[in-house]
């Protein structure tokens, strides 16, 4: 009797063990797209790429991804949600991507110092020398840093900085 109910117990163990590794497997394949890659296509989605509309969104690493791929003018705006000046600052970013007449500016809104701080936006802080909140790091279609800024940007400076970052 003790006999079937360790093989049960060891049983049951194995099954949980394979399907926890099956599912860390199922995930980490996603995460890193393990598809076969054909690079002749690569050229296709390039040259195919419409011009995008300027937008503002919350970070995501997709959307970073594509905006240095697609060599577009990037604007990453940390900010922290118990800020308050990064909230008014939010509104104001949000005015000058409504208005804004350039084509695909990506405005990205990365969280820092905050409940919604993650490992990869932390990473990011780090990787543009931001240890503040309510901090533009502004980066031009090559992807070079054309300004950093910290503090409250008015709308007519941001919009001059958004122009000018263009112009390179």
């Amino acid at each position: 009797m003790k006999k079937l109910i360790l093989f049960i117990i060891l049983f049951i163990l194995f099954i949980s063990f394979f399907a926890f590794f099956y599912q860390v497997y199922v995930q980490q394949r996603d995460y890193f797209n393990l598809k076969k890659h054909d690079s002749s296509k690569d050229t296709e989605v390039i040259s195919k790429i419409p011009e995008v509309p300027s937008k503002y969104i919350s970070y995501s690493l997709e959307e970073y991804d594509k905006a240095i791929f697609e060599k577009r003018i990037l604007v990453l705006f940390f900010t922290s949600n118990w800020c308050m000046e990064c909230n008014d600052q939010d509104i104001v970013n949000s005015k000058v991507f409504d208005s804004l007449n350039k084509e695909g500016v990506v405005g990205l809104k990365i969280h820092i110092l905050d409940s919604e701080t993650t490992t990869e936006t932390d990473a990011l802080a780090r990787k543009f020398d931001v240890v503040k909140e309510n901090t533009f790091v502004v980066l031009d279609k090559n992807g070079a840093v054309y300004s950093k800024n910290v503090g409250e940007l008015k709308l007519d400076v941001l919009q001059l900085i958004l122009e000018k970052a263009g112009d390179i």
